[in-house]
């Protein structure tokens, strides 16, 4: 080999064997001083000694400014398994975390995820956002995932700017909020449609109408978690399916702290009832019943969690039946509220009763739960609130 350029001798040409002329070099441009190691480049292919020259400058240029040679051979998907590793641990429920892996593999991975990082551009950023406000009505979401990335990749000492930042994206289309909740006439009619169902469905109904529960708190009750002498119910853990759970679908619950709520005695006397029934359920399907603590209160025929589509199917039949407004098993939950509300139920306890613990204020720091005076009068003005339409 011979030397070719003046000013980097280590370029070298080569011989394809068709007999064409390419340049190479292999080039020592410092030490990382992130890792204390020398840091020695190979590039090749080059057509002529100028673009091997421009290529040596523009590596002593953005190793001088902090980026590392290596990593601007980073993928984008390289980067994105650090993010959601990172994204799996930090607290959110498996439930957020399958979605949001669902978004990354039907949308942004598709599009960025073998792409050199250092070759993202601003461009390409806008493009990826058109393309998706062509097929989704609400994406913004989407691309701030896809932006977090980047934003990890600047961390990692990957690339010095993230393209989004200076992207246009196109606007979303005005988002409409759909009332997810009852009037207390419809709640009325689903209330007394309930004994129509199987006696598990209609307990399970009553007890997120009355209790303003989330769906995932009720199908991990047990029956220790049921005070029966004092009307109460404890909720310290909840359910959230995911893929990603490997079958540990249990933890806390969303605000991560437990609470204990009075129940009416309506509720109380059904839950009775029910306790009563589901032993004799149990014994046909040949299944023992265990003990209190580990006994759930909602199970399936082998005595495990029920589906969590199990209440939303027979809400459904429930709001088909009595032709009430279609709303999601959530929408009870919100139904409990706005009518706590209706019912001039003290805003604190409200918040108390259905997990709703922000501190906005010295007050409620001090005062993190509503004592159980404050706690049955909010069960009291919803009942009142109820009597004056004669629902029990």
């Amino acid at each position: 080999m011979q030397n070719t350029s003046k000013k980097y001798p280590q370029i070298k040409h080569y011989q394809l064997k068709n007999g064409t002329t390419l340049f190479r070099f292999t080039i020592y441009i410092g030490v990382n001083p992130l890792t204390g190691k020398e840091e020695t480049v190979t590039r090749s292919k080059f057509k002529t000694v100028k673009q091997a020259e421009l290529a040596i400058e523009k590596l002593k240029f953005e190793f001088s400014n902090g980026l590392n040679p290596t990593s601007m051979l980073k993928t984008y998907n390289q980067v994105y398994e650090q993010w959601i590793e990172s994204y799996q641990v930090s607290g959110v429920v498996m439930s957020t975390f399958s979605k949001t892996v669902g978004y990354f593999e039907n949308h942004i991975l598709p599009f960025f995820g073998e792409r050199k990082l250092a070759k993202i551009n601003v461009a390409m950023c806008e493009q990826f956002a058109i393309g998706l406000s062509k097929k989704l009505k609400y994406f913004h979401h989407i691309v701030n995932y896809a932006s977090d990335v980047m934003e990890t990749a600047i961390t990692h000492g990957h690339i010095h700017a993230n393209p989004f930042a200076r992207a246009k994206i196109p606007k979303e289309a005005p988002y409409i909020k759909h009332d997810n909740f009852l009037g207390v006439k419809d709640i009325k009619k689903i209330i007394r449609f309930l004994p129509n169902l199987n006696f598990k469905a209609h307990c399970l109904l009553r007890l997120l109408i009355f209790s303003g529960m989330r769906k995932g708190e009720v199908l991990v009750l047990n029956w220790s978690n049921i005070n029966f002498l004092e009307n109460r119910v404890s909720i310290n853990a909840s359910y959230s399916y995911s893929k990603h759970n490997n079958g540990n679908n249990v933890g806390l619950t969303k605000n991560k702290q437990p609470r204990t709520i009075p129940l009416d005695p309506t509720t109380i006397q059904i839950l009775l009832k029910w306790k009563e029934l589901q032993a004799s359920e149990l014994k046909q399907l040949g299944l023992i019943r265990k003990v209190d603590s580990e006994q759930l209160i909602f199970n399936n025929t082998v005595n495990n969690y029920l589906k969590i589509t199990y209440p939303n199917d027979y809400l459904k039949t429930a709001i088909e039946e009595t032709r009430t407004k279609s709303i999601t098993v959530h929408g009870l939950r919100h139904t409990h509220i706005t009518n706590l509300i209706e019912a001039g139920a003290d805003l604190f306890g409200v918040k108390d009763r259905v997990g709703h613990f922000h501190k906005n204020s010295i007050t409620e720091e001090v005062y993190v739960h509503a004592t159980d005076i404050i706690k049955q009068e909010v069960l009291q003005r919803l009942l009142n609130y109820y009597k004056d339409f004669d629902i029990k």
